[in-house]
């Protein structure tokens, strides 16, 4: 009887699977569409056909054509969608949008916005500029914003400076001074424009044909070598992504075991849920310790882990021994389940409220109790997004999960990742030592409405698990993309394509070493001494690879380098500060040492921070970065104030329910 029961049950199973394998799909994208601007729309037929996508209200009303007869193959499928049909833009609005296919219907919501920014009516006062004559630009920007100038040489973008604009008719007098201390060569160029809105959004650049006259042609010492973009490989999983916003799917907990099997009331073996004092931490007496759960409400006598280290990146066997531990996850054998998330419960039940999410899969977690019914209370940063049932943005949270969910998995053993938020580096640890530095963006919360609090990247503990590759973040391209949580990536920094196919990083390459991305961790293309770039990464990638984010607390202060804290320059007419006497941006020369206490000095003063090798920041930048992270300040008042406004939110939604 139990073998017949149990071959039903394998059946069932199997039925179960066919009949979600053979489902139509829709992914749509969860960032808000702003006509103008092109945005990825992916599905999944069970069969191929003729489909057609239609934005809908959510009456059911049609208010606009995507597509019509798309032919689409069995399996995977994209378009891009620029919000518009026949020249006309999409209402604004929360919409669906509905793909139809072979007799079967499925939707998903979408937020259409306003139109993305635009520039028209540009022209030069000159065709020519020389060193003497400032070109004006006369243009129309759509909105206020952050106007970018550069100028385009070959495929080069050279320095760019950017400049507030208002909405409406305006000029820019194109100052030649900059670009002739660079060393341009006299020749055919283009003067490059893109308009950036409040919320970060940028319109297309545009181009307009200059001459060159009278410019020297010596080029300096550290030109950049450019660099082969690496196209990735073939992945198991779809090649775009819709957007950098995480997408994520909340579901109930699972009742599947390590192995996949249903199962009743097992528990994880104790080494994978050790036992918790359950004590208030008391503030140490001195000077303050910062742990990944500094000010966690729990202490436990265990020996050292990610959740008890110091936040010291000179530990290197510290930080190496937590890089190769094995870590506890959320568990689940369905397909896709590192986009899925578990809630943490504030009492050990089903009904209780909950107080966080946490991904599954990639995110590790901090037992702190097991109990006997069958759960237990564990510690992580919440992962919340944008949909996310609850809201707790990167607040580190104790609730209760099924214990038999917990499972405990080893990391690869080669090499591991610490991104650490106040620095913003990425820094990769090999074979006990720290191997490599390099610059990052992480997420930023910004203050313009809609307020964005899922854009702080969530600190924590996460294994580097599916390759996604490239995905399209507005009119950004990511390049390279890893996943680490849910809809978080590890990617290349973002480039904009040229009108000529070329890829354009000078919009973001700037950014990186301070926060700028949408929760995605933006890594720098540009190789260290090292050799090391998101290219590295992306072509050495080993499944499992551990990633420690530390937390920003405020508080935590960035150290000053020593006054006679080796640097590196070209002391014939260099224009920048180097990590190493290697850089390769100019990888044929040896650059000479200074000391970092001369760096004010007359001759070091003008120098500029090298995209490469990611050299220590001037003092002026770390005293600025340290005062906005002093003792007893917020350097994320908008976090806080979105978090203040969701408690009030729900107190407010409990009382209404209690009445």
């Amino acid at each position: 009887m139990r073998k017949i029961t149990t071959v039903l049950l394998m059946i069932l199973m199997l039925l179960t699977a066919a009949a979600a394998e053979s489902a139509l799909t829709l992914d749509a994208p969860d960032t808000v569409i702003r006509p103008g601007k092109a945005v990825t729309i992916s599905f999944d037929a069970p069969q191929a056909g003729t489909a057609e996508i239609l934005l809908k209200d959510m009456q059911g009303q049609t208010l606009s054509v995507v597509v019509e007869n798309f032919a689409a193959a069995q399996g995977y499928n994209s378009l891009w969608w620029n919000g518009t049909y026949q020249g006309a833009s999409a209402p604004q609005g929360e919409h669906q949008l509905v793909v139809f296919l072979n007799g079967e219907s499925v939707s998903a919501p979408v937020t259409v916005g306003e139109h993305a920014p635009y520039l028209t009516g540009i022209t030069l006062s000159s065709d020519t500029a020389t060193p003497a004559a400032p070109v004006t630009v006369d243009f129309y920007a759509s909105t206020p914003g952050i106007l970018t100038v550069g100028l385009l040489m070959g495929e080069d973008h050279l320095e760019m400076v950017t400049v507030p604009v208002v909405e409406g008719q305006q000029s820019y007098v194109w100052q030649t001074d900059l670009y002739t201390q660079l060393g341009i060569a006299d020749g055919s160029a283009s003067l490059t424009l893109m308009l950036t809105d409040s919320e970060d959004y940028n319109s297309n650049e545009e181009h307009i044909a200059l001459t060159l006259s009278g410019f020297t042609a010596a080029a300096p010492e550290e030109t950049a070598v450019p660099e082969e973009t690496v196209i990735p490989e073939a992945t198991e999983e779809h090649a775009a992504e819709p957007t950098e916003e995480p997408v994520e799917e909340v579901v109930e907990e699972i009742l599947f075991d390590a192995e996949g099997e249903i199962i009743e009331d097992e528990e994880i073996p104790e080494e994978a849920a050790p036992e918790a004092t359950g004590e208030p931490v008391e503030e140490p007496a001195g000077e303050t310790v910062f742990t990944p759960a500094y000010g966690s409400p729990y202490q436990k006598d265990e020996p050292l882990n990610y959740w008890n280290m110091p936040l010291d990146i000179t530990d290197e066997a510290a930080v190496w021994e937590v890089l190769m531990q094995p870590m506890t996850i959320l568990y689940s054998s369905k397909d896709k389940a590192e986009r899925t998330q578990v809630i943490l419960r504030a009492e050990p039940s089903d009904d209780s409220e909950g107080v966080g999410v946490v991904t599954r899969m990639n995110q590790g977690v901090h037992v702190l109790e097991t109990l006997d019914n069958g759960w237990s209370l564990i510690e992580a940063y919440s992962s919340s997004f944008k949909s996310s049932e609850v809201k707790r943005w990167n607040l580190l949270v104790q609730g209760y999960v099924k214990t038999k969910e917990l499972k405990v998995v080893e990391p690869q053993q080669e090499y591991g990742f610490v991104v650490d938020k106040l620095t913003q580096r990425l820094y990769m640890f090999k074979e006990g030592k720290l191997f490599t530095t390099l610059m990052v963006s992480t997420g930023l919360v910004n203050g313009i409405d809609p307020i964005q609090p899922f854009n702080e990247t969530r600190s924590g503990e996460y294994l580097l698990t599916s390759p996604v590759g490239d995905f399209a973040s507005g009119n950004m391209t990511c390049a390279m993309a890893l996943r680490f949580n849910s809809g978080d990536l590890l990617h290349e920094v973002p480039y904009i394509r040229n009108a000529d196919g070329t890829k354009n990083y000078g919009y973001n390459e700037p950014k990186l070493g301070y926060k700028a991305s949408h929760g995605c961790i933006r890594v720098q293309r540009r190789k260290t001494p090292e050799g090391v770039n998101m290219s590295w990464i992306w072509n050495n990638r080993i499944r499992n690879t551990k990633l420690l984010i530390w937390e920003d607390w405020q508080g935590r202060q960035m150290e000053i380098p020593a006054d006679d804290f080796p640097l590196y320059y070209n002391p014939d007419g260099g224009e920048y500060y180097h990590s190493s006497a290697f850089c390769y941006m100019a990888p044929k020369r040896t650059f000479e040492p200074f000391a970092y206490g001369q760096l004010e000095e007359e001759g070091f003063a003008k120098l500029k921070r090298c995209t490469y090798c990611a050299p220590v920041f001037r003092r002026a930048d770390i005293e600025e970065r340290n005062a906005e992270y002093a003792p007893g300040g917020d350097h994320n008042a908008v976090l806080t104030d979105q978090q203040q406004k969701q408690y009030e939110k729900e107190a407010k939604e409990a009382a209404k329910k209690n009445k």
